[in-house]
Parts: C-alpha cells; sequence; structure tokens
C-alpha cells in the first residue's frame, strides 16, 4: 500500500522544502493548500491539491482519496491576519484544525505534527523560556496556537493519536512574511543582499532566541520521524540560537562590507519584540528524541548569504 504525507498549508516554501525530505520516507507527499500553486519547487513524488482546509466536504475527499499515514499541520493564519480578521483566524487556525484531528480519527488515526509558536507564551517572560513555562499569548495568533497544542493533546490523550508539537522561535529564512515584525532579522539579510541597505527598527542590544530555516526543517523531520516512545511531551521548544539585532548587523557586515546597515528604533516595535523570549531551554527536545541543531548565527549568515548569492553579485 502506498503510504502518503499529507501536509497542510502545502503551497508555502517551508512546505516545499519539506517534500524533499520526507520524500526518503513516504511514497507520496501530498500538499494541500487553498492557494494556486506551490512557490518552491517540490520533490518528484510531491502532487498538489487545491483545497480549502475549512471546507469538510474537500477534505474529507482528500482522505478518502489519499489515505494518508501522517500528517504535517502547517496551514495557519500568521499573526498580523489573525489580527486583521479575527473570525477568518478562528475558522483557519482552530475550526479547521479541529475538523483535522476528526478526520484523523475516522480514517486510521494517522500521525499528526503541528508547528505551534513561542507566540504562544505572552507576559513576563523568565531570561530562559522553559518547555512548562506558563503560556499566556497576547496576541490572537498566539491563542489559536496554544489551543490547537491543548486540542492535540486531548486527542493524544483520550483517543489515542499519534499527536506532536514543536514550537519554534524567531525563524531566518527568505520566505518571511513583509508585515511580521519577527521577520526583521530575515528581512535584514534579504535586503542587505538585494538593496544594499536596512534600517533596523528595534534596539541593538536586545537578546532573541532564533532558527534559521533549514534547523526549522530539521526538527520537524526529526521529531516526525522519532520512535514513538521517545516522544514523551505533547509539546516541545526547540532553539538553535540566540542573537541580539546588533550581532546580527555585524555579521551581514562583516561578509558585505558595503552594504548600508543602521538603527533608527521604533519603541512600539522595540516593546513587542522585547517581549519575546531571549532564550530557550529545548533540553526536553534533546533528551527524548535528539534534537540538536546545525546552525549557529555566523553558519546562518554564511549559508544564507551564499544562497541569496545571484543577488548579492548583482549589486557588487
Amino acid at each position: 500500500m502506498m503510504t502518503t504525507c499529507l501536509i497542510t498549508g502545502g503551497a508555502g516554501n517551508l512546505a516545499c522544502q519539506l517534500s524533499w525530505l520526507l520524500a526518503s520516507s513516504y511514497d507520496r507527499i501530498l500538499l494541500a493548500d487553498v492557494a494556486t500553486q506551490p512557490v518552491g519547487t517540490t520533490a518528484p513524488s510531491a502532487v498538489f491539491e487545491r483545497v480549502d482546509l475549512t471546507d469538510r466536504t474537500q477534505m474529507e475527499a482528500i482522505f478518502v482519496k489519499y489515505k494518508p499515514v501522517a500528517v504535517v499541520h502547517l496551514a495557519s493564519l500568521l499573526s498580523g491576519s489573525c489580527e486583521a480578521n479575527r473570525q477568518q483566524a478562528w475558522q483557519v487556525n482552530m475550526n479547521a484544525s479541529f475538523s483535522l484531528f476528526e478526520l484523523g480519527l475516522r480514517h486510521g488515526c494517522p500521525k499528526i505534527l503541528f508547528t505551534s509558536s513561542v507566540a504562544t507564551y505572552g507576559g513576563d517572560l523568565p531570561p530562559v523560556l522553559a518547555n512548562d513555562t506558563p503560556q499566556w499569548p497576547g496576541s490572537l495568533y498566539g491563542v489559536t496556537k496554544v489551543a490547537v497544542e491543548r486540542l492535540g493533546n486531548y486527542y493524544r490523550v483520550a483517543h489515542g493519536m499519534d499527536f506532536r508539537c514543536l514550537r519554534l522561535p524567531i525563524t531566518i529564512s527568505r520566505n518571511a512574511p513583509p508585515g511580521a515584525a519577527s521577520a526583521f532579522a530575515s528581512h535584514s539579510f534579504i535586503a542587505a543582499v538585494t538593496s544594499g541597505k536596512f534600517v533596523f527598527r528595534v534596539a541593538p542590544q536586545i537578546k532573541l532566541a532564533m532558527i534559521y530555516v533549514r534547523d526549522a526543517l530539521l526538527a520537524c523531520t526529526s521529531l516526525l520521524g522519532a520512535d514513538p516512545a521517545r516522544v514523551k511531551q505533547p509539546a516541545y521548544n526547540v532553539g538553535a540560537m540566540t542573537a541580539t539585532p546588533q550581532q546580527i548587523s555585524q555579521v551581514i557586515q562583516s561578509r558585505l562590507p558595503h552594504v548600508q546597515l543602521r538603527f533608527e528604533e521604533d519603541e512600539k516595535m522595540t516593546r513587542l519584540v522585547a517581549g519575546w523570549p531571549g532564550e530557550i531551554d529545548d533540553g526536553a527536545a534533546r533528551n527524548d528524541w535528539g534534537w540538536s541543531p546545525a546552525f549557529d548565527l555566523e553558519r546562518t549568515a554564511d549559508h544564507f548569504l551564499a544562497e541569496l548569492q545571484p543577488e548579492r553579485d548583482h549589486i557588487r
């Protein structure tokens, strides 16, 4: 029987990259998204289905047709979109997730990996964010993420579903959303390459937990493939590096000495960013299923700027 891994939010860049990494573990990777087509190249074994996650009839048909044995649940409205349209945010992030869990039960209870966020935390955070730090998010996005975490754990405990969850910090990626405050780290690299300049709107010395997209992908594949006996927590924090905006500026400047980088602090953005975790204790992930990041800030800068090399050559 052909094994299928379903990835929701399948048109996104993270899903496209995951299709290559998961192709050796599953016969077919099914990318499902409301978008018309994937934004990036996909593995040869990947198929794309345009489907609305909030449409139960469409999703039922997907499960009947493909019979997925695993689901990577990436589909979500992001922070700015959640605040702009709260009703749609609840539909996409919450109601569609509930329907997905119910479909899992009706169709053989596949393994479900949910990508959550450190946005599930809020308020006065400790210097080092532990896995069991109380979660009181200050954004609707964070509220929906922590609610799906709890919902997944309910299905895990009450119905035996193999639910697994990652909480990711600020992710450095070329596909960081334009309007997200957390995307400044990604955009500083990209703008330095494409335009030769970037303005940081946050205070230079704020410590922030971050992860490079390659490590985020590694975390997803590692947890999805882990022996069930080793998955002892319903949700895991994963971290890779702690860096300040000043340090990010310095690693870019040291590699692209002619770019113009400066700080013009926006107090509102600084207050927002200062409420995010500065360092993550991901000991549970390391001990339980062997999480080990490959990229610190220096390696991230080397790899990311090399990936952007064509644009970099253009501005020289």
